[in-house]
């Protein structure tokens, strides 16, 4: 609202008075509204460069890989996603892997032998207690998580079991 000076010369002193005060109410409410927009663009700005900081850049899709029939983009993707030296023969944590898979395999033969009603030789008798001592050594380095994680794996191999061998299947 614009002031006119000549409508207001025409009114009375009291008049102009609330007509004043009335336009400066209007023009607070205004002030206040751009304040609080203002405030809100500029937040929005905050926002957009905090999403341009964390969103991940994107890349350029290929799609001819998908089809690649050679065998060799499966490959190449594990080589390059593999961690760099995690899993390489000779590091503890492939040894680790290995001797895991070993004596899972190892038990499995006995646990055939056994459930068929054979009975176990002094080697394998002797190879049970290793392989307890070991687990229980990797069970004390583990994080509860993992503790947990291998209980479950556990419990579903021996309830497969119990029902392959009861027929509950």
């Amino acid at each position: 609202m614009t002031i006119d000076k000549k409508e207001l010369s025409r009114l009375s002193p009291g008049e102009r008075i609330k007509k004043l005060k009335l336009m400066e109410e209007e023009r607070k409410k205004e002030v206040d509204e751009i304040e609080r927009l203002i405030r809100q663009s500029m937040q929005e700005l905050k926002t957009d460069k905090i999403a341009e900081e964390v969103a991940p850049r994107q890349r350029e899709v290929d799609i001819s890989r998908l089809f690649e029939t050679t065998g060799e983009g499966l490959e190449r993707t594990a080589r390059e996603e593999a961690p760099p030296v995690a899993l390489m023969k000779g590091t503890k944590s492939y040894q680790a892997f290995v001797q895991t898979y070993e004596a899972y395999s190892k038990l499995t033969e006995m646990y055939a032998s056994v459930s068929t009603g054979g009975s176990l030789t002094e080697e394998q008798v002797r190879a049970i207690g290793t392989i307890g001592e070991r687990l229980n050594t990797a069970e004390r380095y583990m994080t509860e998580g993992e503790k947990a994680a291998s209980k479950l794996d556990a419990s579903r191999a021996v309830l497969y079991k119990l029902k392959k061998e009861t027929g509950l299947f």
